[in-house]
């Protein structure tokens, strides 16, 4: 998947400024998700949860984000891509404060549900407004970077986690009032930046004149109809399942599984994880370089070697070596960056007509976080009873997972640039769901 031009498309200020606005919806989602990891040993010894409830709020934050991407990405298309991606941020605020002061757990519980929808409507819209606005070849960078921003999040709630990890349950509670004002400063950034309603009129007018009317929802039953798009539905679907629940049990869980299955304490847990978690942010901004040329497609087989051996290591291991540990997620923090979230995002955005990518990236994604969320609720008696069992399963879906992903560069033979032209040329106003 070769860029045929000498040099790629130029960028300015406010597209990057987009991206890190657009960003942000994944910042903050994979903030709560850590934050939520990190909370969960807390939150259980605090309120005197068992291995049921702490399963529960391990999966009502996935669950509820797929709830929230399966029906924000639709709306967001049906009503407007820039008034969801404006407002679904201040629901996120609110439920961050909800859970900053829960005074039990059936408030915890209602607040994690709510920042999954928020974060989970965020997330495709947002994804769906910085592709849309970006000049043709340049989306792979672009939304690439928004996996930066994920890996960024993760970054900074491990970080703050470590700094707080003292403090006990007031040390979360103090992460999540963070959270809240960076989502009410993401706010006030996206409505009232002025360059953005610059790009937002450009892009229409591009559009337009390609034969897109992007006012109009492209129709579901055009969807499901045309046999390219819905079998690349299929697929990125699947393989974004797959590599879900690899990533999300990781992500939620790594903290409580090192505290309960490798006897480590809850702050040298935090520390190891932000430690290697910087890896991955340098694995991303690598990925952002490479987004919109052929190595995007080298780099993801060696990437699936890396990240299915780490699931493997710690299978055989049980968890309970900890220099294995450590390898294990060195390892992990090498290879996701190149074989998962960013790549999924990408392939969608590239594969779609714009005025249905927030309907497919939600829709698929609301799949994959709704059986991740299964699996979380579930994740802390499968620790219980064998965590080697849990990483062989684990090093199952990372196999499979990239197997799909050899299925979808095989169909995407294409430069990115031109897929993502001929997509949109494709694509005619529709009759139907107008706004």
């Amino acid at each position: 998947m070769a860029q045929t031009k000498a040099s790629p498309p130029r960028l300015d200020r406010r597209h990057w400024m987009l991206a890190v606005a657009a960003g942000m919806a994944s910042f903050l989602d994979s903030g709560a998700i850590i934050s939520v990891g990190l909370g969960l040993a807390l939150w259980q010894d605090s309120f005197g949860l068992d291995v049921w409830t702490v399963g529960l709020l391990g999966s009502a934050l996935t669950l509820f984000i797929a709830v929230g991407a399966l029906t924000g990405g639709r709306l967001a298309d049906l009503v407007g891509r820039g008034r969801v991606f404006s407002l679904t941020i201040l629901l996120y605020a609110a439920a961050a404060l909800a859970v900053t002061f829960a005074p039990n757990a059936g408030v915890l519980v209602a607040g994690v549900v709510v920042i999954g929808v928020a974060a989970g409507a965020d997330l495709p819209t947002s994804i769906a407004v910085l592709s849309e606005r970006a000049p043709a070849g340049t989306e792979g960078r672009l939304v690439a970077f928004t996996h930066v921003m994920w890996t960024a999040g993760v970054v900074f709630a491990t970080s703050l986690g470590f700094a707080v990890s003292t403090l006990d349950t007031f040390g979360i509670r103090l992460i999540f009032a963070t959270l809240a004002v960076l989502a009410v400063a993401t706010f006030a950034f996206r409505a009232f930046y002025p360059p953005f309603r610059q790009l937002e009129t450009e892009a229409d007018a591009r559009h337009t004149a390609e034969g897109v009317d992007p006012f109009r929802a492209l129709p579901l039953r055009t969807l499901f109809r045309d046999r390219s798009l819905a079998a690349m539905m299929v697929l990125t679907a699947l393989f974004y399942l797959f590599f879900t629940l690899v990533a999300n049990t990781f992500g939620a869980f790594k903290t409580y599984f090192l505290v309960t299955v490798g006897g480590t304490s809850q702050t040298f847990a935090t520390a190891l994880s932000f430690v290697t978690t910087l890896i991955g942010l340098v694995g991303t901004i690598v990925f952002t370089r490479i987004a919109d040329t052929r190595w995007r497609s080298r780099f993801f087989v060696a990437g699936v070697v890396i990240f299915t051996s780490c699931q493997l290591l710690i299978a055989v291991t049980g968890g309970v070596v900890l220099p294995v540990m450590i390898v294990a997620l060195v390892l992990y923090n090498i290879g996701f960056p190149f074989v998962g979230e960013a790549l999924y995002k990408i392939w969608t955005q590239e594969s779609f007509p714009v005025n249905a990518r927030a309907t497919v990236q939600g829709a698929t994604m609301a799949v994959a976080r709704l059986v991740a969320s299964g699996f979380a609720l579930v994740t802390p008696a499968l620790i219980d009873w064998s965590p080697s069992g849990l990483y062989v399963l684990l090093t199952f879906f990372a196999l499979v997972s990239g197997g799909i992903g050899m299925l979808i560069i095989r169909r995407v033979q294409r430069p990115p640039a031109e897929a993502a032209a001929t997509t949109d040329a494709l694509t005619v106003t529709p009759a139907g769901d107008a706004r």
